[in-house]
């Protein structure tokens, strides 16, 4: 009798085994469909590597030097001016003479102020190219990440470690040089922009 007893107990213990083991593989196999496909992009390493980035950076050094040259011309122009008004301060009527120097004063003086508006349609220059180059890269992520089965696409500045093998960047860049081998640099007029923006406000007005 005590060993049927012992020989049932263990058939309900294999039993209760199998129903935890088949209940952990279950739990196993869903938690390995659940789990996340991540994929990682090193966006510095496309704009710097590939074609339509590299064919960016002397369009906008371009844009940089004509935009120096400008300011430097500027600066060159009201010191002339200021040394011939000099020269004329015992040739011309007081009122005129200082006139012509608080004019001259306060182009100077906004100097500054033009420096920041060429900093800033640079910026918005290049905003503008990096824009029409992430529009082209969009569908190749897209198809990239379609054929991985993955759920999540990273940024590597983002990323403390990850391994190599989820790195895309080198098949982003081969697919991008194939559709985009150039970027156009525009120069942005930050003045021109201004007065759209009035213009479409007084249209909604």
């Amino acid at each position: 009798m005590r060993s049927k007893f012992l020989a049932l107990a263990g058939a309900v213990a294999l039993s209760v085994t199998g129903i935890a083991i088949g209940s952990v593989d279950k739990a196993e196999a869903q938690a390995a469909r659940a789990a996340p496909v991540i994929l990682i992009i090193d966006q510095q390493r496309v704009l710097a590597t590939s074609k339509a980035g590299q064919s960016m950076k002397p369009q906008l050094e371009k844009l940089q030097k004509e935009a120096n040259d400008s300011l430097n011309d500027e600066v060159v122009k009201l010191t002339k001016e200021a040394e011939d008004l000099k020269k004329q301060k015992d040739l011309i009527a007081e009122d005129v003479w200082v006139q012509r120097a608080q004019q001259i004063a306060v182009k100077q003086n906004n100097l500054p102020v033009q420096r920041e508006v060429k900093v800033r349609e640079l910026q918005l220059s290049e905003q503008k190219a990096l824009a029409e180059l992430t529009d082209a890269m969009r569908p190749i992520l897209k198809k990239i990440v379609e054929d991985n089965g993955a759920t999540l696409l990273l940024e590597r500045g983002a990323v403390m470690y990850a391994s190599q093998e989820t790195d895309i960047t080198a098949q982003v860049i081969t697919e991008l040089d194939k559709k985009v081998k150039s970027v156009k640099v525009e120069r942005i007029d930050l003045k021109e922009l201004q007065r759209q923006a009035q213009a479409a406000q007084k249209k909604k007005k």
